[in-house]
């Protein structure tokens, strides 16, 4: 009787496919990617990406926190293995961390790294990890947006260079969200996830071809140019509500004058071996407010900037999701 022996295998496999579905990954793949990674020498890797001929004119941006500082190297490895490797990496890092109320200790083995600027700036919260290459980059510069605690599929470059040539004036991504009818966001069900139905988002391995949102997303890295936004509106907060600080995805999105679109591509995902670090700093746990969900930051911010959303939303316009 085989079938003692087939079930458990069948069962793994089922539930493998499954998490890789709603979570818009390929687990095995991942941590196999995550180990090569994780045993590649850095150093190695920046000197590799220094003698490249055929680097992107691509740059890439991001930021991070102290606490995080200590654990970017897994990003920065995806990043420098690139088929099309960056033409460099913009690290942006305030003097001081408000959020975590310290300096940045910053390792020898970073500062050493080629390929990598660190970009003294003022902390802006989590959209730090764009809005300094806004100002500091030529108008139309395409500029990458990547978390600090992602690694990100060796085609994620490539991808955008080709996306971008069908859609030059559009902002592009690997994952995002259509606001919602009511302007409130929620926590994504598996009815919501299955149908990328708003505020779930829509995943870049779910899709066949170019679909329309309100918000891209940083964890799955976006593409976007300085003259998609008016610069001194998107660096001032004098106004916004303090929920502005923590929800970067909306803020900038709000203020990105462009067509947004997620396109098809692979996913991209957390270091599992990080993940409880990640977990006791993400800012999940702040956005969600206090009482229902009404008073979630994204909720406060999607009201804030309740004309600016073009596909969903109340007033939405109507047209087509597809490219």
């Amino acid at each position: 009787m085989l079938w003692p022996y087939l079930v458990p295998p069948l069962l793994i496999g089922a539930s493998i496919r499954t998490y890789n579905f709603f979570e818009g990954e390929r687990l095995v793949q991942d941590l196999w990617r995550e180990y090569r990674l994780a045993q590649a020498d850095i150093a190695a890797l920046d000197r590799a990406w220094a003698a490249r001929a055929d680097r992107s004119e691509m740059i890439v941006s991001l930021t991070t926190i102290p606490s995080r500082i200590g654990m970017i190297a897994d990003t920065l490895k995806s990043l420098l293995t690139q088929t099309r490797p960056p033409k460099e990496i913009r690290l942006n890092l305030p003097a001081f961390s408000r959020r975590e109320n310290r300096p940045y200790d910053v390792p020898d083995w970073l500062r050493d790294l080629r390929a990598v600027r660190l970009v003294p700036c003022e902390d802006y919260g989590p959209a730090t990890k764009l809005l300094p290459a806004l100002a500091d980059a030529a108008p139309d510069q395409a500029i990458l947006v990547v978390d600090d605690d992602r690694i990100y599929p060796v085609s994620l470059i490539a991808e955008l260079e080709k996306a971008s040539r069908a859609q030059p004036n559009a902002a592009l991504g690997l994952g995002g969200w259509i606001a919602p009818p009511d302007l409130t966001d929620r926590p994504t069900t598996i009815l919501s996830n299955l149908l990328m139905r708003p505020p779930a988002p829509i995943r870049s391995a779910r899709i066949g071809r170019p679909v329309a949102v309100d918000i891209l997303q940083g964890v799955a890295g976006y593409l976007v140019r300085p003259d998609f936004f008016d610069l001194a509106a998107v660096t001032n907060y004098a106004a916004a509500p303090p929920a502005a600080r923590f929800v970067d995805d909306v803020w900038i999105s709000a203020h990105c004058r462009a067509d947004k679109f997620v396109i098809p591509a692979a996913p991209n995902f957390p270091p599992k071996r990080h993940l409880a670090q990640y977990k006791r700093s993400s800012l999940g746990w702040i956005n969600r407010g206090s009482g229902g969900d009404e008073n979630r930051n994204n909720s406060i911010m999607l009201r804030y900037f309740a004309g600016a959303w073009k596909v969903g939303g109340p007033a939405a316009e109507s047209r087509p999701l597809h490219a």
